[in-house]
């Protein structure tokens, strides 16, 4: 996600969304009655019994309903038209559906932007400029390094092994573990904590057995990971960044995040350090008796939950919005959708 201009007078934020990730952020932060505003398409009728013709107008629609389709990767606002241009193609007052996919740009405006739904979006906006991933494609004659950020895939110099059949044994075995050397010196040296290293035939096994012989995957510090792809080109990067291994892999390390949270919140349970619900938890914001707000995103348009989110902030508590719809939120939703400790 990238932060384009907060128009603080207007209590309007501009921004472009880069990602799956992206939408369900700005999905967390857009409430009903809250403005949107992007670039459309809409069907105009020169006269009574055309067919209509498709054009391109922006609109500012006052939201009713929101959705996010994970599956055509497209978050839907719903409502009426409050502005719009060019004119005579929009019907000030008529509903209307904004369609924002990963590269739109929108604008959203708010009565007012509390600083845990800012958080929400410099979160976003931050976890798109850090690697979530760091990828090695490996075969017997090149590697290429990658990084996968939230926006997309930045691509590194290849690094060629320089091996040859003509090579004597001996040659051979010199020079492929020179290559290896390479390969495990640029993963240690990426800046991210997890690793893939994949690509097609026994090239990444045969690393992965030279490492764990010199012990050099512990000496690596980094979560290491070896998959399979069909081709060490730069498809096979996109082939194993679409595969389900690598969607697991990246939701699993955002649960794992979470669920030290929600291990706290539980273990505070039994001795009355943790509340659920909330009245308790209105309560314990109030009297400063918390440190950590844990609440699902299902209830933030909820008048009252803001209310004590605000409390909160107020009082320097730190606020962490789950998913409701992973398995973390799930737990929480147990509790009331809303505790803390």
């Amino acid at each position: 996600m990238k932060v384009i201009k907060f128009y603080e007078a207007s209590g309007s934020l501009k921004l472009r969304a880069d990602s799956i990730e992206d939408l369900w952020a700005i999905a967390r932060v857009v409430f009903e009655g809250d403005l949107v505003k992007s670039e459309s398409l809409r069907k105009f009728k020169g006269h009574e019994g055309d067919e209509g013709e498709m054009k391109t107008v922006v609109i500012r629609l006052r939201v009713e309903k929101s959705e996010l389709d994970k599956n055509a990767v497209r978050l839907r606002f719903m409502g009426k038209i409050v502005e719009g241009r060019p004119l005579e193609y929009i019907k000030l007052n008529s509903y209307h559906t904004l369609n924002i996919a990963p590269g739109d740009t929108l604008e959203i405006t708010k009565a007012e932007w509390p600083d845990y739904l800012i958080q929400v979006v410099k979160n976003a906006a931050r976890d798109s400029r850090k690697p979530r991933l760091g990828i090695i494609t490996i075969d017997e004659e090149k590697a290429i390094p990658a990084y996968l950020y939230g926006y997309g895939l930045s691509f590194k110099d290849e690094v060629y092994s320089r091996l040859s059949k003509r090579m004597s044994q001996k040659e051979f075995a010199a020079q492929q573990a020179k290559y290896f050397d390479e390969i495990l010196d640029i993963a240690g040296n990426m800046s991210s904590d997890i690793i893939v290293i994949a690509g097609p035939g026994f090239t990444k096994d045969e690393l992965k057995k030279y490492a764990e012989g010199k012990g050099l995957l512990k000496k690596i510090q980094k979560r290491i990971m070896f998959f399979k792809t069909s081709n060490v080109e730069r498809s096979g990067v996109y082939e194993l960044i679409r595969s389900d291994e690598v969607e697991s892999l990246l939701k699993g390390e955002r649960v794992r995040q979470e669920f030290k949270l929600m291990a706290e919140f539980l273990e505070g349970l039994a001795p009355g350090r943790s509340k659920s619900g909330l009245a308790q938890v209105k309560e314990a914001v109030s009297d400063y008796e918390a440190r950590t707000v844990l609440v699902n995103d299902s209830i933030l348009s909820d008048s009252s939950v803001r209310e004590v989110l605000g409390i909160a902030e107020k009082n320097r508590i730190k606020i962490e919005i789950f998913s409701a719809e992973d398995e973390i939120g799930r737990q929480l939703h147990t509790f009331k959708d809303i505790g803390c400790f």
